[in-house]
């Protein structure tokens, strides 16, 4: 999108939105012309509601932010409410749903470092838009000046979503827990919110970097993967805790360290929670995995006789399939996990909390469910490399085009172009190629029963490729 001239920000819309260097491509002028492209959108769109919302996190200038935004936005004929303090992103999207608002923003960079900010756009079902949505508001950035009005008013959102998270889960089975539960919010948006919604029932929580701090507690991103929580695991052990527990920046993804003080990958978790939908809470309908979602979801799939969606890689698409049809669960690998009833969006407070219930009904350790998932469905070895290259996108032009007959020494069942390129194997085993879009990156995913297998399939997607690994 051409721009005025060259002192004014570089705004790229990703899934959800804007990111950038607070500051630097990140400033309150982009801010303000986001706000007018979303207002002028909304106002076309005629909604129903003139009312908006605008939520921020712990994030430097979040409320500088969101005020800055909310004065576009009251200036444009919208009825805008600013949140009272910082907040989780799927508080701001429960709110827009039940309160019924035409829409909102949502002042935060997720899961990246401390120098980012952003802004997520949130039509009126509270998930992530869909292309439909964002392209009209990408285009209409600096279609016209922003028009600022007075203050948005101030709002407290946090009680009615705690109390929305509490009435979906089973706190009194939680209740009736033993021992200790550690929860890492990672300085992020969830500090403090599970001890409330708990209330001191249940099992003995102990919560580390648990206050809102904007360079989160010094971690070097507060994204919920394991190189990030390695302090997690060790107060797990430290602790002789049942479970850990770790939510990323703005809230909406989850991670759970077993009772060892080992990492689950997202896969597991999300595994794991889809069947204590089916066997526990006795829910059926279909599930929605993205296309790096891992087998063992198609063979629980196959024997409860639930349908399987498999969409790119993106909440956005399995937001949109939790709208269209009668979708029990939904998740992606990145640790974002929807469920039927409560948002059409990631909530890793509540996901981490049924995750909680799963251990109260069935009385299990997560190391023994763990277990009986892969004695069940079988074992899951995933990896994935990310490869720095300039010959990212005609690398994966060129193997779509022509794509392998076999991958390391055994013939391919299925090929899967829908995102990137993915290669599944008789066995189910598989391998995804997929090209980042903003920068110069080949991803290489792999999954099969055997950590020395899954390296062995990396290792010869990076030669297919034809990039070092």
């Amino acid at each position: 999108m051409a721009r005025k001239d060259e002192h004014e920000p570089v705004i790229t819309f990703g899934t959800d939105g804007w990111r950038g260097i607070i500051g630097d491509s990140f400033t309150v002028k982009g801010v303000r012309v986001v706000a007018q492209a979303f207002a002028d959108w909304l106002n076309g769109s005629r909604p129903r509601s003139r009312k908006v919302l605008v939520g921020y996190d712990g994030r430097f200038g979040g409320e500088m932010f969101a005020k800055a935004a909310g004065r576009v936005l009251t200036g444009n004929g919208l009825y805008c409410e600013v949140t009272a303090g910082p907040v989780p992103t799927p508080a701001v999207s429960w709110w827009i749903l039940n309160r019924k608002y035409a829409g909102g923003l949502m002042i935060t960079a997720s899961h990246n470092p401390p120098a980012y900010s952003g802004v997520k756009i949130k039509p009126s079902y509270g998930g992530s838009p869909d292309d439909a949505i964002i392209q009209p508001i990408f285009g209409n950035l600096w279609k016209r000046a922003p028009k600022e009005g007075h203050d948005a008013c101030r709002v407290e959102i946090m009680p009615g979503y705690r109390c929305a998270v509490g009435s979906y889960t089973d706190l009194k089975a939680i209740a009736r827990m033993k021992g200790r539960v550690v929860f890492d919010p990672m300085g992020g948006a969830q500090a403090g919110q599970m001890g409330l919604v708990l209330k001191g029932r249940g099992p003995r929580l102990i919560e580390m970097h648990g206050r809102v701090d904007p360079m989160f507690c010094g971690l070097a991103s507060p994204e919920p993967v394991r190189k990030n929580l390695l302090g997690l695991e060790a107060a797990v052990k430290r602790e002789r805790a049942m479970l850990g527990i770790g939510t990323d920046g703005d809230g909406d993804r989850v991670a759970i360290v077993d009772e060892r003080g080992d990492f689950l990958t997202p896969h597991k978790v999300l595994a794991l929670l889809v069947l204590y939908m089916v066997r526990y809470r006795g829910e059926t309908g279909a599930m929605v995995k993205t296309v790096s979602g891992s087998f063992l979801l198609d063979r629980i799939a196959r024997k409860h006789g639930l349908k399987m969606f498999e969409t790119p890689v993106g909440f956005k698409h399995v937001c949109r399939l939790m709208r269209e049809h009668d979708i029990m669960i939904g998740g992606e690998e990145s640790g974002g996990i929807g469920f039927r009833g409560y948002l059409p969006e990631r909530d890793g407070l509540l996901a981490g909390l049924l995750f909680l219930e799963l251990m109260a009904k069935s009385g299990k350790s997560c190391g023994r469910l763990v277990a009986e998932l892969e004695r069940d469905f079988g074992v899951s070895r995933y990896g994935r490399i990310d490869v720095r290259t300039e010959k990212a996108q005609s690398a994966l032009a060129r193997l779509r085009a022509s794509p392998p007959g076999s991958v390391a020494g055994t013939k391919v069942a299925k090929v899967n172009a829908a995102d990137g390129l993915k290669l599944v194997l008789p066995d189910d085993s598989w391998l995804l190629f997929r090209a980042s879009g903003t920068e110069p990156l080949l991803r290489i995913y792999a999954e099969s029963d055997n950590e020395g297998r899954t390296q062995k399939l990396l290792k010869a997607g990076a030669k297919l490729a034809g990039v070092r690994g």
